[in-house]
């Protein structure tokens, strides 16, 4: 799969997630898009990140994180800052998993693991406009 019609140098990715191997993950994965990405840890960084930098062009957030979950810093981004889209991850993958991130405000919902070529279709559809 040729990847390279994803670019994103001008976009700014924040991704919340508590799990060193999955910042990892992202980080490998999403560098030939050319983005910015930041990383933090919990919710509530995640939430004061977004305050500090509302320029964020999209961002990955896991559900479970220690300190403020996923869904509750969802709910305060979307809150305060409408416009950023939040992509919800998490390993959970229940049927009411899903149900609960979308009714957290989030704009999608994505399980892992993660294939790539699903999760940048996904971001396209936020990040191309």
């Amino acid at each position: 799969m040729d990847y390279s019609r994803y670019q994103w140098p001008d976009k700014k990715i924040l991704i919340a997630d508590d799990d060193s191997l999955s910042r990892r993950y992202f980080a490998k994965v999403l560098e030939p898009t050319k983005a910015t990405l930041s990383f933090v840890r919990n919710g509530k960084e995640a939430v004061a990140y977004c305050n500090d930098h509302p320029r964020i062009d999209l961002v990955l957030m896991d559900i479970k994180m220690p300190i403020k979950d996923g869904l509750t810093a969802t709910r305060e981004l979307k809150k305060n800052f409408p416009q950023i889209p939040v992509i919800v991850e998490t390993a959970y993958a229940f049927d009411y998993d899903k149900i609960n991130s979308l009714k957290s405000g989030a704009d999608e919902y994505i399980t892992k693991p993660i294939l790539r070529e699903k999760l940048f279709d996904m971001m396209e559809k936020y990040l191309n406009v």
